[in-house]
């Protein structure tokens, strides 16, 4: 049943990519995954849900050049065929405690994806002022840590020195490890912005459970990482990582999901912020 689904659905793509069932394909993030074998060896086929395209994201990963990032081999607006991967993801790292390697990797990761380019970008990407309106429209709210976050995101945002191309969705989950070329990010989502926002979500998670005083603790060692890799300042990371909770936390209630994790977060972060 499985082969018969997966030669189902790769019926619906042109023939001259050559495509073939290497297993069952599965839902992840909204986006149909379905491993295949091409011309060009083992690849991922990724189809996104009715509504949803690929457009900004192919256009990124064509930027990129493969330096830091899955090579494209294939697109349509909806549908992108990319390189096999197959290693695990910086999750692994984090899981191990073996923190300080995993934020280096990332950084490593980011500075490539930062590197200058042959080509100008023909993407049109998402400004990060339109990604945390639902934040700044919080300006007035009755709740403390939202108000607090509106006030110090629009400060950010209106001292930004320099807007970047960034991944714009970059946590550890993103960047996997490939046998021949080491660690690649992954579907990149495209937001204009400040460089610091770029390690924002990776700030946030915590992995296992933990007490409130380690993640704390975690969080700060992280940012102090970064600032030390990348040459950033360690109060701007923290910061953006707040208001960046503080979004989640809004928009997971928006959708019905579960806001802990965010809700705990932004409180940790505030906690570190006013230290």
């Amino acid at each position: 049943m499985t082969g018969t689904r997966s030669e189902t659905i790769l019926e619906q793509y042109p023939k001259s990519w050559q495509l073939s069932a290497k297993g069952a394909p599965y839902w992840h993030d909204e986006t149909l995954l379905t491993p295949v074998r091409t011309a060009f060896g083992p690849a991922m086929l990724k189809r996104a849900s009715k509504g949803k395209n690929f457009t900004t994201s192919s256009s990124l990963l064509r930027w990129y050049e493969g330096s830091g990032s899955a090579n494209i081999l294939k697109k349509k607006k909806n549908v992108q065929l990319l390189e096999w991967i197959d290693g695990p993801a910086l999750t692994d790292l984090v899981e191990e405690e073996k923190d300080e390697l995993a934020i280096d990797e990332l950084s490593h990761v980011i500075a490539k994806l930062q590197a200058p380019k042959k080509t100008p970008l023909k993407a049109r990407l998402v400004s990060l002022g339109t990604v945390m309106h639902p934040l700044l429209a919080q300006k007035y709210s009755e709740n403390l840590v939202y108000r607090h976050g509106a006030r110090l995101i629009g400060h950010l945002l209106k001292t930004t020195k320099k807007t970047l191309p960034l991944h714009g969705n970059l946590h550890f989950d993103k960047v996997m490890h490939h046998s021949k070329r080491g660690w690649l990010t992954i579907a990149p989502q495209g937001v204009c912005g400040d460089l610091h926002y770029e390690f924002a979500s990776a700030l946030c998670q915590s992995g296992e459970q933990r007490e409130f005083r380690d993640v704390r603790n975690l969080v700060s060692t992280r940012a102090t990482r970064i600032a030390n890799n990348m040459s950033l300042n360690k109060d701007r990371l923290l910061t953006f990582a707040f208001c960046h909770a503080c979004l989640k936390t809004i928009e997971a209630h928006r959708d019905d999901e579960d806001a802990t994790h965010w809700s705990d977060m932004s409180v940790l972060l505030l906690d570190s912020l006013v230290d």
